[in-house]
């Protein structure tokens, strides 16, 4: 590489999160015009941009079978089921739910990418709050706090997490036993500082439960196969590595998101169509992008 193209790299690469950082250009446009300006000014071929981005298949994978994984679900109703469920479990006391925001999120968390996990439960936080009567603001605060603290706990629980894992070629189980305090730790700081950071909720105390909407879960036979299949992925993400013929947590993602697709489609729960058309695409060329910046 001439030193123009290595300067060229490291002025786009700084670019991209600027633009990123001030959000004057939405992330996933600029971390794609920034690799393609790599392509075309001979920085990098397509052919070796390609090639980046197949040297990141393990997180990528990760990804798109988590998030196909997590939306062949929600005709269900689980996740509002379960929100519904914590603000009754909380008996309408401010500090019960801050705590059970605590204790949903993180062990999700702990299992599927922070950011995912956000996406999927962000839009149950407002309605939970109205009901309770409280700014959903602070709530959702305290959600990302608690999804960046808990994906610490695992491998897979964090992009970045995963990434470096991917690089270094650490193992799921070898992470839990040398890294994962470091998670547990997070945790704990957080839930430390909800009477401080979140008094208001903390004291805040709701009398007309019975006046809470209860939904109910939608094919709960399908939805008793699905845990099935997440029971399985969870295990391939602790053991997988170990067996004689390994199998990596992108490979036990994929798998889990193959066989939800053909449990939807069986079901008629959701087409497969709608269920792909939901992904989250624009993080994942975001991230494909930007692995082709760092190759660059």
């Amino acid at each position: 590489m001439d030193n123009w193209q290595a300067i060229l790299s490291v002025i786009t690469f700084i670019s991209v999160i600027i633009l990123v950082m001030t959000e004057w250009v939405h992330l996933t446009i600029a971390a794609l015009l920034g690799a393609l300006l790599l392509v075309f000014t001979n920085v990098m071929t397509l052919q070796e941009a390609v090639g980046y981005i197949g040297k990141s298949h393990g997180t990528l994978g990760l990804f798109f079978g988590v998030m196909v994984l997590v939306r062949a679900f929600e005709p269900t109703k689980i996740f509002d089921y379960l929100a519904t469920q914590i603000v009754l479990l909380a008996k309408g006391q401010g500090k019960r739910l801050l705590l059970g925001i605590v204790a949903i999120v993180t062990p999700i968390c702990a299992v599927l990418p922070n950011a995912t996990t956000v996406m999927l439960l962000a839009p149950l936080i407002p309605p939970m709050a109205k009901e309770v009567g409280i700014n959903f603001v602070p709530l959702l605060i305290l959600m990302v706090f608690v999804a960046n603290s808990a994906g610490l706990l695992t491998l897979v629980g964090d992009p970045a997490t995963f990434i470096v894992g991917d690089a270094v070629n650490i193992s799921f189980t070898d992470y839990l036993w040398e890294l994962s305090l470091g998670g547990v730790i997070a945790v704990a700081i957080v839930i430390a500082t909800l009477p401080f950071l979140f008094r208001k909720i903390w004291n805040t105390q709701l009398d007309n439960l019975e006046e809470l909407p209860h939904p109910q879960i939608n094919h709960p036979r399908a939805l008793s196969f699905g845990a099935v299949i997440v029971f399985f992925v969870l295990l391939f993400f602790v053991v997988g590595e170990t067996l004689p013929v390994p199998v990596s947590p992108a490979a036990a993602a994929l798998l889990g998101a193959a066989l939800a697709l053909l449990l939807s489609h069986h079901s008629k729960i959701d087409s497969v169509n709608n269920i792909l058309r939901d992904v989250d695409w624009s993080t994942l060329i975001f991230f494909m992008s930007i692995f082709v910046l760092i190759g660059g």
